[in-house]
C-alpha cells in the first residue's frame, strides 16, 4: 500500500513538472510591457518590468540563469534581450525576443561565440550585437535575425561589449572593458581612432555608453559616469554615494536625462544631464542580484495614413447589373465627368419593382488613379470616380446619392460599385456595399477629351 502511494505521489509530482515545463515560466506570461515602462535586466537572468514611478509590475523569466545584459525594442514593439551563458553552460549565450504582452517569441539570430551583450538597431532595422568574449566580434543581423556580417573589431581587455550608433548610422561606438571608447565604421569596414581624447583613469573599465544628440558620449567607467563632448574631452562626471559598479547608460528620448544601474547594489538611477542631479532611483529588491541594463519602453510610432490619390481629370461611362443588399438586382447606365460644373452628367438607376433614380445635380465629384487597379485599354488618367449628388426618386421626390465606380479592365466583371440612395427624409432606399458587375456590364474610364458614346 505504501509503495502504491509513493508511486502515485511520484506520478503526480512528475505531472506537475511536465505541466510547468510545457506552460513555460509563469512570470513570462503574467503581464507585458508598454510605453513608459522601465525595464531592468538582472544578473540572475530576469528582466524586471516596472511602471514609470519604479513600481514593480512583473518579471520576464526565460529560464536562463546566465546574466541578462543588453536590451532594445524593435520597430514592431518586440523586446530583444541578450544573455550570457549560465554557470553550467546549459543555457544562455543567446538573444531572445519577447512580444509586448510578455510572451517569449524565441531566439533572435544565432552563431554567437561568447556572451552577446550590447544591442543596437539602425534606421533600416538591422541589429548589431557585441560579443563580450571568444571572437569578440560585433555581429550584424537583419530584422529577421539572419546573420549579415561579422566585424572583427579591435578590442582591449575583453570583446566588444556595449555599443551604440552615431547619427549617421555608420559609426559604431563600443567598449571592451578597457580605458577607451572604440569606434568602427560599418559602412566602410574601417577601424577608427578611439573617441576619447585621453584614456580613462587606470583601473577603469569602460562599459555602457550612449551617443548624445550633439555628438558627445556618456559612458560608465564602473566607478563613475563620464560625459565627453564631441571632441572626446571630459566635460562632466556623474556619481552616486556608495556606488562603484555602474554598468549601463540609457538616454531618454529628448536627451535631457539618462538611466543607469549598478550590478553591485542593484540600485537604478536617473540623472539629469545638465545638473547631474539624481531625478529618480529605486532598488531591484533582490538580494545579491545586480542591475545590468536599463531601458524605458518607447512609444510605438504609428505611421501616417497614405495620402489620398491625387485628383485627376477624365470621365467614365458604362452600365450593367449588380446585386444590392437583400439580393435586389440593380441596373445602371451613366456618362459622368470629373468636373462638378460640367452640365453633361447623366446617371440612371433602376431596381426592384419599378423603382428608379435619375441624377439631376452633382454636388461633389473626384476622380483618381488607384495604383492597385489596372483599367487596361484604352489608356486613361483615372480608374476611380467618387460622386455625391441629388436627383428624382421614382420621378417625384428629391433624393440623394453617394457612389464610387471603378474601372478594373476587361471584360468588366471586376469593375466596382459602391452606392447609397436616400429619400428626402434621409431613409436609405438602396444600399449597395462594395460589389462588382458580376451580373454583366462594363465601366470604361476615358481621358477628359474625346468622342462621347
Amino acid at each position: 500500500m505504501n509503495t502504491e502511494r509513493s508511486e502515485m505521489r511520484r506520478v503526480l509530482f512528475c505531472s506537475v513538472l511536465l505541466y510547468l515545463f510545457l506552460s513555460g515560466p509563469i512570470s513570462a506570461h503574467a503581464a507585458g510591457f508598454s510605453s513608459g515602462d522601465i525595464l531592468v535586466s538582472l544578473t540572475n537572468g530576469g528582466v524586471q518590468i516596472r511602471a514609470a514611478d519604479g513600481t514593480l509590475k512583473t518579471t520576464l523569466d526565460a529560464g536562463i540563469t546566465g546574466q541578462a545584459k543588453g536590451m532594445t525594442v524593435t520597430s514592431s514593439g518586440d523586446l530583444l534581450v541578450s544573455y550570457w551563458s549560465s554557470a553550467d553552460m546549459s543555457s544562455g549565450n543567446a538573444v531572445l525576443r519577447f512580444h509586448s504582452d510578455g510572451t517569449l517569441a524565441g531566439a533572435f539570430g544565432s552563431g554567437y561565440s561568447c556572451n552577446p551583450s550590447g544591442i543596437v538597431i539602425d534606421n533600416s532595422g538591422n541589429v548589431y550585437v557585441g560579443q563580450a568574449g571568444c571572437s569578440g566580434d560585433i555581429l550584424k543581423f537583419d530584422s529577421a535575425g539572419n546573420l549579415l556580417q561579422a566585424y572583427n573589431v579591435a578590442t582591449e581587455a575583453g570583446g566588444a561589449r556595449w555599443l551604440d550608433l552615431d547619427a549617421t548610422g555608420c559609426v559604431l561606438f563600443y567598449t571592451s572593458t578597457g580605458l577607451n571608447i572604440s569606434r568602427y565604421n560599418v559602412c566602410t569596414n574601417t577601424q577608427l581612432s578611439n573617441f576619447n581624447a585621453a584614456p580613462f583613469a587606470t583601473g577603469s573599465a569602460a562599459l555602457g555608453l550612449r551617443v548624445l544628440p550633439d555628438g558627445g558620449v556618456i559612458v560608465s567607467t564602473t566607478t563613475q559616469l563620464v560625459r565627453l563632448d564631441s571632441n572626446g574631452n571630459v566635460v562632466s562626471v556623474y556619481d552616486a554615494v556608495g556606488e562603484n559598479a555602474f554598468a549601463t547608460v540609457f538616454l531618454d528620448k529628448v536627451g535631457h536625462s539618462f538611466w543607469t544601474g549598478s550590478y553591485g547594489t542593484g540600485n537604478v538611477y536617473q540623472f539629469d544631464i545638465q545638473s547631474g542631479a539624481i531625478l529618480a532611483s529605486f532598488n531591484i529588491g533582490i538580494e545579491n542580484v545586480g542591475a545590468k541594463s536599463v531601458l524605458v519602453v518607447p512609444a510605438q510610432e504609428v505611421p501616417p495614413p497614405p495620402p489620398p490619390p491625387a485628383p485627376a481629370e477624365g470621365r467614365m461611362t458604362g452600365g450593367g447589373n449588380f446585386v444590392a443588399t437583400g439580393g435586389i438586382v440593380v441596373h445602371h447606365g451613366f456618362q459622368l465627368r470629373c468636373s462638378v460644373t460640367d452640365p453633361r452628367q447623366n446617371l440612371e438607376i433602376n431596381w426592384g419593382n419599378g423603382r428608379r433614380f435619375h441624377l439631376e445635380t452633382v454636388t461633389a465629384v473626384t476622380c483618381s488613379d488607384d495604383p492597385a487597379i489596372d483599367p487596361e485599354h484604352p489608356a486613361a488618367p483615372i480608374d476611380t470616380l467618387v460622386l455625391s449628388g441629388t436627383g428624382r426618386l421614382n420621378g417625384r421626390t428629391t433624393a440623394t446619392i453617394q457612389l464610387t465606380f471603378t474601372d478594373a479592365g476587361e471584360p468588366g466583371v471586376n469593375d466596382g460599385v459602391t452606392m447609397t440612395i436616400k429619400d428626402g427624409q434621409g431613409n436609405i432606399v438602396l444600399d449597395v456595399p462594395t460589389t462588382t458587375l458580376s451580373l454583366g456590364g462594363n465601366h470604361q474610364a476615358h481621358r477628359a477629351t474625346g468622342v462621347e458614346f
